[in-house]
């Protein structure tokens, strides 16, 4: 029976960090352990960039899989990909963004591949100044039918599809499908909510509101509202047959020393210093506590940044009721009224300014004046607290329905399995349509240079050994290491061969190096020839003089 072969060149894990809090890189390496659980392939190759994050890499799976999962992953190096494409039929070759590389990817698809394969990539942010230029540059790669983007949420889709249509005939791929991201089915494990007030010093009877994320009003959400609001809920007398509410706000995530300072000095203007918790940089282990802890979650986000919302699906995994704006690809999470609340949100854009001055104005100021431009309701969600923190069994309600909602459709093995029937039917689609031509052959990157150094390596140089390499020869001093992510370029077995040709021939033109080496690529043997020159193991007579100053 054929083997199902997924290739990537994103490794996936760009860092040995293990609590990273950026979405992209949660998603991607979330992502990577969902297919080696749950994909249904034979083999996962994986290309990485360097060597070093082939090794990061390594080690990381190492720490994770057993040996039958681990035995299916194929690590290599950038430098193999023509020939795997030459040599492999690829059921699915999927990248971490959908704008870096898959116009390259589609490129070097066209020049090497000899089976048709879909090459797919999912969405993250889509508000950058120059998105308009990534897909046009999408555009106008050599994409074939089989090709997708797969957007995390439909109001991601939207704005894809709006930009698509500006840079490409209609019907032309790559074709954009609604694929969310996933949770790791732990998070549906739950907590003793009592254990872990104790543990985090919270009152049993507070009624805890539990925010998650990045403490940024520039990338993430402006928390200023939020805390106005609380301070006016607090600030409303119990009525005659209610007793007054004990409200906490919890604060999770990370920021700058600038935005947290910020944050702290409006807490306490507003008296806020008891009911507020401020938690920056929470481990994995302590959110899942703040999670079992809380009464609701609130992701009261403003920002064109946010896409779909992860911790919106840890925390209806977790149980919690979520009041979250109505905003981009939260309303593909919260069912209102069933498993919490969506926030109503108006929105203006900044003055024309920002439009005239986009393409030199710094990203961060342009992301900013954009969400400065979005309210989100805050009467409505004082409102919806007001009711969630006087109907505990309302409360309850919606935080199970938010699970049952995540296990059915967010969980990574839910996801996943819609990841896997796309690219069964994306490789029937290739599979039609057969190779893409590649796009017009790209200049060499050196040959805009040539007037850079003295001469080139051409075949009027006479090669000979030199002092330094007779005593390496004879063992008397080591042979110099290549760079780990040259040596597959440069291996040292390969220098000595080619050093042990010059050596047996004696003084000699490149063509005779070239003739005694007929089992190697001329241009890798003129590059082993290069670094052994580089390196003073060899010398090349005669010596053009420099190029003359114009």
């Amino acid at each position: 029976m054929r083997q199902r072969v997924f290739g990537s060149i994103d490794s996936f894990v760009e860092s040995a960090d293990s609590s990273l809090k950026i979405g992209r890189l949660v998603g991607n390496f979330g992502f990577l352990q969902a297919l080696l659980r749950f994909g249904e392939f034979d083999q996962i190759q994986l290309f990485c960039p360097t060597m070093g994050n082939l090794q990061l890499l390594r080690q990381q799976l190492e720490n994770s899989l057993d040996e039958d999962t681990l035995n299916r992953v194929v690590l290599s190096h950038h430098l193999n990909l023509p020939d795997a494409l030459a040599a492999t039929d690829f059921d699915a070759f999927h990248l971490g963004d959908a704008f870096f590389y898959l116009p390259k990817m589609a490129e070097l698809r066209a020049r090497h591949a000899a089976h048709p394969f879909p090459l797919t990539a999912p969405t993250h942010s889509l508000n950058d100044v120059d998105l308009g230029d990534k897909i046009r540059r999408l555009c106008q790669a050599p994409l074939s039918e089989g090709d997708a983007i797969f957007c995390t949420s439909r109001a991601g889709e939207d704005v894809m599809r709006h930009y698509l249509a500006l840079h490409r005939e209609p019907g032309r791929p790559p074709r954009t499908e609604w694929v969310p991201l996933g949770i790791d089915e732990s998070y549906f494990i739950p907590r003793a909510r009592a254990a872990c007030r104790k543990k985090l010093g919270l009152p049993e009877r507070a009624f805890c509101l539990l925010y998650l994320g990045r403490f940024s009003p520039v990338t993430k959400a402006d928390l200023t509202p939020l805390l106005y609001t609380l301070a006016r809920l607090r600030a409303e007398p119990a009525g005659p047959d209610t007793p007054p509410l004990e409200w906490r706000l919890l604060l999770a995530g990370g920021g700058s020393a600038g935005e947290i300072a910020s944050l702290r000095q409006t807490i306490g203007e507003l008296g806020l210093q008891t009911c507020v918790r401020l938690c920056d940089n929470v481990e994995d282990e302590a959110k899942r506590d703040l999670l079992a802890a809380a009464d609701v979650f609130v992701s009261p986000v403003d920002n064109y940044q946010e896409t779909f919302g992860l911790s919106i699906v840890e925390a209806m995994a977790a149980g919690l009721p979520v009041l979250a704006s109505d905003f981009d690809g939260y309303r593909d999470l919260v069912v209102d009224g069933e498993t919490g609340y969506l926030i109503p949100t108006l929105a203006c854009p900044p003055p024309a300014l920002i439009d005239a001055l986009l393409p030199v104005l710094d990203a961060n100021l342009v992301s900013l004046c954009c969400a400065q431009g979005v309210a989100v309701d805050m009467e409505c969600l004082a409102q919806r607290l007001r009711e969630l923190a006087r109907s505990p069994g309302l409360c309850r309600a919606q935080g199970e329905a938010g699970r049952r909602r995540a296990q059915a459709h967010f969980s990574w093995r839910k996801v996943m399995a819609r990841y896997d029937a796309w690219w069964r039917t994306l490789k029937r689609e290739a599979l039609g349509a057969g190779l893409a031509k590649p796009a017009a052959a790209p200049l060499p990157p050196l040959s805009a240079f040539q007037s850079y150094p003295s001469r080139w390596l051409a075949s009027d140089v006479t090669l000979q050994l030199t002092p330094l390499a007779e005593d390496i020869v004879a063992g008397k001093l080591p042979m110099p290491a290549t760079y780990a992510d040259v040596s597959l370029l440069s291996s040292a077995p390969l220098l000595a061969h080619v050093l042990q040709v010059v050596s047996q021939l004696g003084a000699c033109g490149l063509s005779e190096v070239l003739e005694h080496c007929p089992a190697i690529a001329p241009d890798y043997v003129c590059y082993q020839l290069a670094w052994l020159l580089k390196y003073g193991l060899l010398r090349a007579r005669p010596l053009a003089p420099a190029q003359p100053a114009p």
